[in-house]
């Protein structure tokens, strides 16, 4: 395969990540020719070979060897990979390890705008003001440009302590809710490719209160729905959390009615860059 036709074979792969939204199907034939290419791009290009293999498992849904091959071609380009890996750590759940690296990013590269919006997307999932707040005194704007990016940034640190209150008021703590957001995405990315939008919001009835999480999602349907909410819990009841860390936490998966991703809520961005 020359340089050529491994670029044009990458370039098949970014171009898919940036147009699908949907449900995943693991067995587009497709994605097995992609496979194959991967492993001979690696011959020539192992950094890439590494990272468009690791960018079809994250097409496929098989989250774990996304973040075992983009760690490999990390490993060997940082400059090449560290953008997608922090996007693959993040659909995998896995939000703390993805603000580490975005904050990473950005002590080498200041000027790195996904870096800082991958940051800004992941910190307030995880209501981790501290490295949001290190993330914008790291990033760099010398000709204005990214004014909206920033006020972004600034609303959402305002954005992080309505949630701490919401959660005071229903009685959970900051590391229960991450966990619970942690398994939600990791449930919803092993099924679906694209963006969703959640909310959140106090319910107070005979029961007690609690807090219902809404994320919807676009171009699926109810079933759709249903089957990765069946991950979710069954996740949930795997996971090292106890029933009184999320017995108070409502997290549903619904069909996005209007296709418009509304910025004021928290948006999760499936993104990739060459």
């Amino acid at each position: 395969m020359t340089a050529y036709q491994a670029q044009s074979k990458l370039n098949e792969v970014y171009d898919f990540l940036r147009s699908f939204e949907g449900m995943i199907n693991p067995d587009n034939i497709r994605l097995g020719r992609w496979l194959r290419d991967a492993q001979a791009l690696r011959k020539s290009s192992p950094a890439e070979g590494f990272l468009m293999e690791a960018l079809v498992y994250r097409v496929q849904g098989k989250l774990d060897q996304a973040i075992e091959y983009a760690e490999k071609s990390y490993r060997l380009d940082k400059a090449l990979a560290c953008n997608n890996y922090t996007t693959i750590l993040s659909d995998a759940g896995h939000f703390k390890e993805a603000v580490e690296l975005a904050l990473i990013t950005l002590q080498k590269d200041n000027l790195n705008t996904y870096a800082l919006n991958r940051l800004i997307i992941d910190a307030s999932i995880t209501i981790d003001k501290d490295s949001l707040s290190q993330g914008l005194a790291l990033f760099k704007d010398p000709n204005g440009k990214f004014k909206d990016l920033l006020n972004l940034a600034h609303r959402r640190l305002k954005k992080c302590d309505e949630t701490i209150s919401t959660l005071e008021k229903a009685g959970i703590t900051i590391d229960s809710y991450a966990a619970v957001s942690s398994i939600a995405s990791r449930a919803l990315n092993s099924y679906y490719l694209g963006n969703s939008r959640f909310e959140m919001a106090i319910q107070h009835n005979e029961a007690g209160v609690f807090l219902i999480i809404n994320e919807e999602i676009p171009n699926i349907d109810i079933n759709d729905c249903f089957i990765i909410h069946d991950k979710y819990i069954n996740d949930l009841i795997d996971s090292d959390l106890s029933f009184k860390d999320y017995k108070r936490i409502v997290y549903s998966f619904l069909p996005l009615e209007n296709n418009d991703l509304l910025e004021g809520s928290v948006c999760q961005q499936q993104e990739t860059l060459m």
